[in-house]
């Protein structure tokens, strides 16, 4: 129990927005209330490819995350995954940016990251978990992209309803090297027919508290079996876009 109580301090005394969560159990972008069961692995992959400007097409890249999550308790949940990526020029240092006029670097690995999720309550119309990220850039990610270490925790809401609906909350906060910044999400997902484990479309929208905004529509895909999940989505802001895929098997 004091160690339980040891994570949430951590988490109440850290407080991102901008740093996914691929860890995310249910939807796309935002953390969910599920967590792996006490023994139970998670392995995740994603590809994500990201237009920061749709006028400037130097600030586009992606990333390809592989990533596995570990129950270490029914409540408490482990997670590692890290970066694989590739940017444009838009996005490299100003030391270095006349290195790469054209195509940008090759592809790298930029950082690893590390969670803590844990579900506080159970059984309530209304059940919170909390989350604890902390993200560490590798050195090429420092040559280049001026990359800090993350440290960010998210407040997690949630409420089933209906044929396996769901409604979640996020609410998040955290230290980019030593800027703070903070956000907020909110997520619907539902099944389209009556097998609660089918095929599932969810909408997300996510913001943070300066005005910015974006929406993602998600579509998840059963693969054999409820323990194998294809995820797709796109989402959409302000001149900016981004196409994800992902794919998730619980053993």
């Amino acid at each position: 129990m004091s160690n339980i109580k040891s994570v949430l301090m951590i988490f109440l005394l850290s407080g991102s927005f901008f740093l996914f969560p691929h860890h995310a159990m249910e939807y796309i972008e935002m953390e969910s209330y599920s967590t792996a069961q006490k023994g139970e692995f998670v392995f995740h992959l994603h590809f994500d490819y990201m237009v920061d400007d749709n006028t400037n097409s130097s600030l586009d890249h992606w990333e390809f995350t592989p990533g596995i999550s570990f129950g270490l308790s029914d409540r408490l949940m482990l997670d590692f995954h890290t970066h694989y990526a590739k940017f444009g020029t838009g996005h490299i240092s100003h030391d270095v940016h006349d290195l790469y006029l054209t195509a940008g670097p090759s592809p790298f690995l930029e950082a690893a990251a590390f969670s803590l999720q844990y579900r506080i309550t159970s059984g309530l119309p209304v059940n919170f978990a909390a989350v604890i990220i902390y993200e560490i850039p590798f050195p090429r990610s420092i040559n280049l992209l001026d990359g800090k270490q993350v440290i960010e925790g998210i407040i997690v809401a949630s409420h089933e309803f209906g044929n396996h609906a769901n409604l979640t909350l996020n609410i998040t906060s955290g230290f980019d090297g030593g800027k703070s910044y903070s956000g907020w999400a909110v997520g619907l997902k539902s099944a389209f027919s009556s097998d609660p484990h089918g095929i599932a479309g969810g909408l997300e929208l996510l913001g943070d508290f300066s005005g910015e905004m974006s929406i993602i529509a998600g579509i998840y895909f059963p693969l054999g079996s409820e323990n194998t999940i294809f995820k797709a989505g796109l989402e959409f802001g302000a001149g900016s876009s981004r196409a994800n895929t992902t794919m998730m098997h619980r053993f």
